[in-house]
């Protein structure tokens, strides 16, 4: 060899020496700095072996009292962590299966889903603002509606005749009992925020429907007190309509002191539906008011051909008609009984008068109590029994 390459080689390997140098230098740094943090790494493993050890969940013990599965399975883990080769965890056993009926094994995996529509409970909303024709939006509460009671008489005379003084007509006066029906619900505003639903309208929607509840009980049996008056609180008379007074419903009886006759049984309801006059008798708002348990019984009486009276309705959406008039059902009327009312007949719009102040208010609150949001809803409604003759009642009764 020359001169020339053996001064090369010597050059080459000082230049790589420094290389090396460098390199081992680099190393050494980088293990310094980071030695603190192996040495963590290493604590850690070594505690979660102990525990794992300690735990001896599973398989059984070996003469020792130790878990020879758990030492496999402790061993693997802490190679698989120290040199990221995954060949010793490919003979292990799992401990068990993950599954969603239990929430530590693999349940909390599982998104909880609610359903977007809420099925509601359906409820019976009264007929009576739809017999009635709705009601009339009065500028104040002291409200007073006047009845003509008619009475006023006349007379046939001749041309020299002298003429004799005659009745003027009457005056009823009806002043319908008012009142306010009030909701004051509240919620926090965390769960207005948060829920998937519009639940300020979702609890206002559920509040308006409580008020056609209430109201429509009140128009049957109110008391008048803060309250509309019923129609089935008023005083009944079997007379007829010149014979009782002003303000006095009259009733039919069915004959049989525990519900209808057994032969005809329908013959009481062509009473009732006569026994009102021909006036009261046309109109869209004439009817039957029942409620489902009368229906039923009722819907079973047959002509003297053995047809049915109860016609169903061949249009979804309408009433089944009774004797030819459309039938009601209210939940609100009684049921048969002896001495009961359960079923009425004749002009709601004239026989019953419902007034409205003002209609469905809604005040949000979210300041009188912080966090909170509060709805205050009201209606304030009226109602009471108007012309006596326009509805008459089928009494149990013999």
């Amino acid at each position: 060899m020359n001169m020339t390459n053996r001064h090369r080689g010597i050059m080459a390997v000082q230049a790589n020496g420094a290389i090396f140098a460098q390199l081992h230098a680099s190393v050494a740094e980088f293990k310094a700095a980071h030695q603190s943090q192996l040495d963590v790494i290493s604590r850690d493993l070594d505690q979660m072996n102990a525990k794992l050890a300690a735990m001896q969940i599973g398989g059984a013990g070996d003469a020792n009292g130790t878990n020879t599965e758990l030492r496999q399975a402790s061993a693997a883990v802490t190679d698989f962590l120290r040199s990221g080769k995954p060949d010793a965890m490919l003979n292990l056993q799992p401990r068990g299966a993950m599954t969603t009926d239990s929430a530590p094994d693999g349940g909390f995996t599982v998104p909880t889903q609610i359903d977007g529509m809420i099925q509601n409970q359906l409820i019976a909303l009264s007929p009576m603002r739809t017999a009635c024709g709705g009601g009339i939006l009065v500028g104040t509460s002291d409200y007073k509606k006047l009845i003509n009671r008619r009475g006023a008489t006349a007379g046939w005379v001749g041309e020299r005749d002298p003429r004799g003084e005659t009745e003027t007509p009457l005056l009823g006066e009806i002043v319908p009992p008012m009142g306010e029906v009030y909701a004051y619900p509240s919620v926090t505003q965390w769960a207005v925020d948060d829920s998937q639903f519009d639940l300020s309208s979702f609890v206002q929607e559920n509040v308006v429907d409580e008020f056609n509840l209430q109201e429509g009980q009140a128009f049957a049996t109110g008391d008048g007190l803060k309250k509309p008056r019923g129609f089935l609180t008023v005083t009944m008379s079997a007379d007829g309509d010149g014979a009782r007074p002003f303000g006095t419903w009259q009733f039919v009886k069915t004959g049989s002191a525990s519900g209808f006759l057994s032969t005809a049984p329908g013959d009481a309801l062509i009473d009732l539906v006569y026994a009102v006059k021909p006036q009261y008798r046309t109109g869209p708002n004439v009817g039957w008011q029942m409620n489902s348990a009368t229906a039923g019984i009722v819907r079973k009486f047959k002509d003297g051909e053995g047809r049915y009276i109860w016609q169903e309705s061949l249009t979804a959406g309408e009433p089944a008609l009774l004797c030819g008039f459309p039938v009601w059902l209210n939940e609100d009327m009684p049921d048969v009984a002896a001495n009961a009312l359960p079923i009425a007949f004749g002009n709601w719009r004239a026989g019953y008068l419902i007034v409205d102040r003002i209609g469905t208010r809604i005040v949000r609150d979210p300041y009188t109590k912080p966090g909170w949001l509060r709805l205050y809803i009201s209606k304030r409604v009226g109602g009471a029994p108007a012309d006596s003759r326009a509805i008459k009642f089928l009494k149990i009764a013999a």
